[in-house]
């Protein structure tokens, strides 16, 4: 299900981004159109300014129609519960800790419960894909997607339990510890540190381009007025690409982003700390528990509101 669910999010995700860009592209040719027929007075390019701008009005009644937003969205909560659920299960985190009598039960309905609300806004789980492997630890001992056999599940009743689950789960506390703190927190304060320097720098440079743009639009748009300009007129022209370079940084959220995943790693490193330095076994599930509730993109999004 993580396999799945994680690759529909990542196709979504282009999808809705390829779209966006498109709209946006459609836009700006349009604004050019309209420009150079204003300039030249030219009837057949105010019809292809005119086409372009039909162009972008259907192509957003398609974007609504599929969704893909709202899609991605979907299907990463989905993956990322599933893989949430799997590493709770595996250190005995959570609710699955030592003392639970049948925690593969508990798996199931653990997620079915946390998949409910998803099948209510439209979510469908999608195929698995044989032969997909998606780690969750570079470089792991125990990745759980992997498509050798001790990686598949063993108990049909149980399908989203692997072997290599099973095998964390029945290993003393201290090397389930070690597994957890090397596997998945690690692993994780490496992805969201590089994708917090990834996104400071995205928005950095298209922060730059859209003032930039600005400030020539501008500069046109005096230079015109006081007459120091004639023939083009380029104000409308440099605004609409600020103006689409502000819709793209929107789009792709990266301020916010950067805002979240930076606070975040924050998090895991205070976490790491504490789970490496004084957390007893006794304590082990809830402080998991906390650990994973940084991870989950309901947390992200919840942050990025405050870092726009």
């Amino acid at each position: 299900m993580f396999r799945s669910n994680d690759q529909w999010a990542l196709n979504r995700q282009s999808e809705a981004f390829r779209a966006t860009m498109t709209q946006l592209t459609l836009l700006l040719v349009a604004t050019v159109f309209a420009t150079l027929a204003d300039h030249f007075g030219s009837h057949v390019l105010t019809a292809v300014s005119a086409l372009l701008y039909g162009l972008t009005v259907a192509t957003g009644v398609v974007v609504r129609r599929r969704r893909a937003r709202a899609h991605w969205q979907a299907h990463r909560d989905a993956a990322e519960t599933v893989k949430s659920l799997a590493w709770q299960y595996m250190v005995h985190g959570g609710p699955f800790h030592s003392k639970v009598r049948d925690p593969d039960g508990l798996f199931n309905q653990q997620l079915e419960e946390h998949l409910r609300g998803l099948r209510r806004i439209g979510w469908k789980e999608p195929s698995p894909e044989r032969g997909l492997a998606v780690g969750v630890g570079t470089g792991s001992a125990y990745t759980l997607w992997n498509p050798a056999s001790r990686h598949e599940p063993d108990d049909p009743r149980h399908p989203q339990i692997t072997r290599a689950m099973r095998a964390v789960r029945e290993k003393p506390f201290a090397v389930r510890k070690d597994i957890y703190l090397r596997d998945r927190v690690l692993d994780q304060l490496s992805w969201y540190g590089g994708r917090a320097v990834q996104a400071r720098r995205s928005a950095a440079l298209w922060s730059t381009l859209t003032a930039l743009l600005t400030l020539l639009a501008l500069t046109a748009a005096v230079l015109r007025s006081a007459g120091l300009v004639s023939g083009w007129d380029l104000s409308g022209l440099l605004a609409a690409s600020a103006a689409t370079g502000v819709a793209w940084l929107e789009t792709r959220r990266h301020h916010p982003l950067s805002f979240a995943h930076a606070l975040v790693r924050e998090g895991l490193e205070t976490q790491r700390a504490v789970l490496t330095a004084s957390v007893a076994e006794d304590r082990w599930p809830q402080a998991v528990t906390d650990t994973e509730h940084l991870m989950l993109p309901q947390h992200t999004d919840w942050l990025a509101r405050f870092g726009g």
